[in-house]
This record gives structure tokens, sequence and C-alpha cells, in this order.
């Protein structure tokens, strides 16, 4: 007889026991993609704004959301409390150039909060493994940005209205002559927040790294600035005239009076003798070019 394998006899000696842990199969109903989408959005937004998170969390974005609100509310009081010659310094038009620095903070400090932890903690596989795509994924994260970037513009204009309501003497008349400024009170963050949302989300999505990511973004916005306004400044003919257009913040601002508003006596884009088309154009590229970035990005991305 030959010697019995030593594997052969040690997998007939060994012994094992079987534990019933109470797992149980899921009978209920399933929700399916749409619902899983959904999900992912409203999680992703809610982590924007640290929402069911640590107090630590919620520094930035609620102090950069308060920046942004604390000026149309000191406006909206000194019209109210000082009714001649207490006009205020921020307009429809102009609230929400003013807030550039504050917006670019905020797409730089949570546009990597939504998407470098997933995939530094290597969660993806997870996400794709079940209803959601790879496209799902991409477009949930940028509609939760996009929303809470809404949302950061939308509330300044919506104090300015208020303050420019109650702080008249007749306040049914004074709401009957806002009425007209309704479509850019609710179009002009439109405008803002899906640009700036797609240009944020495709860096972020490029690194696992929040800080390289923060750093990346942060820095995007400081050199197109610094330069459309050292061409705006230094140089002379239609590079000097143009030159504003490297900074989106002119971009999107000139979409916003094409489209809704009028321009700023401030404003870059008089002396810039450009069709306001253009404007509206640009701001379109930045939104598709930076959406179609993430999408890129994802559908490649190792999971």
């Amino acid at each position: 007889m030959t010697p019995r394998d030593p594997a052969v006899g040690a997998r007939e000696s060994a012994t094992g026991a079987i534990y019933d842990l109470g797992y149980q199969s899921y009978d209920g109903p399933r929700l399916g993609r749409r619902a899983a989408v959904a999900t992912l959005y409203w999680s992703s937004l809610r982590q924007v704004f640290g929402l069911g998170r640590s107090g630590r969390a919620k520094i930035i974005p609620w102090g950069l959301s308060a920046f942004a609100v604390i000026p149309a509310a000191v406006a909206a009081a000194i019209s109210a409390l000082v009714p001649v010659g207490g006009a205020s310094p921020f307009t429809y038009d102009n609230y929400l150039f003013g807030m550039a620095s504050i917006l670019a903070l905020f797409v730089a400090a949570q546009a990597p909060e939504i998407v470098s932890s997933d995939q530094r903690n290597n969660v993806l596989s997870l996400y794709f493994s079940h209803a959601l795509s790879r496209s799902d994924y991409a477009l949930a994260k940028l509609g939760a940005l996009a929303s809470a970037l809404y949302l950061l513009c939308l509330v300044p204009l919506l104090v300015l209205f208020l303050g420019a309501v109650l702080a008249a003497a007749d306040v049914v008349e004074a709401f009957g002559d806002q009425l007209e400024n309704v479509p850019q009170i609710l179009g002009a963050p439109l405008i803002y927040a899906v640009p700036l949302a797609a240009l944020g989300l495709a860096i972020a999505a490029y690194t696992p790294r929040r800080a390289y990511a923060t750093g990346a973004i942060i820095a995007v916005f400081i050199v197109t600035a610094a330069i459309a306004g050292i061409l705006e400044q230094a140089t002379t003919g239609m590079v000097g005239r143009i030159g504003p257009l490297l900074n989106p913040f002119v971009i999107l601002d000139g979409a916003r009076d094409w489209l809704l508003g009028d321009t700023p006596p401030d404003s870059p884009i008089p002396g810039m003798r450009l069709a306001m088309p253009i404007f509206g154009a640009l701001a379109l590229a930045i939104a598709a070019i930076g959406g179609g970035v993430t999408l890129w990005r994802y559908r490649r991305v190792q999971a």
C-alpha cells in the first residue's frame, strides 16, 4: 500500500463547527438604481455641510456660510434703521461676484470632503458592486456639491429681498416691486453653482489626499485671478481687454449679466467689449468640461 498523502489526511481529520449567528436573507422591496442615486446624493449633501458628523466637520461649511450671509443681513438692517441715506451697497447684481473668495474657499474645502475620502478608504468598489454605476456616482456627487453651492448663493439674495421688503413703509407695494428680481434671485445662484461645482469636483476627483485637492483648487482660483488681473493692468490691446476671461468668476458674472441682471459699475465686463452671449457659452463650457472630466475619471478609476 502506498502511504496516505499528508494533505488528504489533514483534510480527513479536520473538524469544524457551524454557528448560527442569526443572519437572515432580505425579502423586502429592492428600490433599485434611482433610490441608490437619491440616497447617495442626499448623504453627500449632508456631508458637505457636516450634518450628522462631529462639530469639527461643521466649522468650515457653516463658518463660510455665515460669512456669506452676514454682509446681506447687515446691509438689510442698515436700510431698515436708516431709511434716508441708508441705501445698501449690495445689490442682486454685485453680491455674488463680491462673494467670489468665499465661494472659492467653500469649493476648495468641501469638494474633496465628498470624494477624496471614498478613494482613500477604498470604498468605491462597494458603491459600484450594487445598483450604482460609475456615472451615477459622479453625477450624484456633482449634484450634491452644486446644490450646496446653490443654497450658499441663494440665502444671501433672499436676505436682501426680505430686507428690501420689510424696510419699506408700504410692505405690500415693496413686495410687488421686488417680484421682478425673483428670476435673478433664483437663477443667478444656479449660474454660479453648477460650473463651480463641476470645476472643483473635476480637480478633487483625481487625488485621494484631501489636502492636495484643497490646495490644487485654491491654486487654480488664485492663479487664474492673478494672471487675469496682471493681463488687464499690464497689457494693452486685445490681450489686456480679454485677460479677465481667465478668471472663472468674471465669466460666471458675465453670464449672469447676460441672462438675468445688469452689469455692476465696478465690473470689468464693460471694458472687455465682448458680446454677452460669449460669457454664457464660456460658463456652459466650464460646466460641461468639468462634468465630463469628472465622469471620465470615475469610469476609469480603480475600484
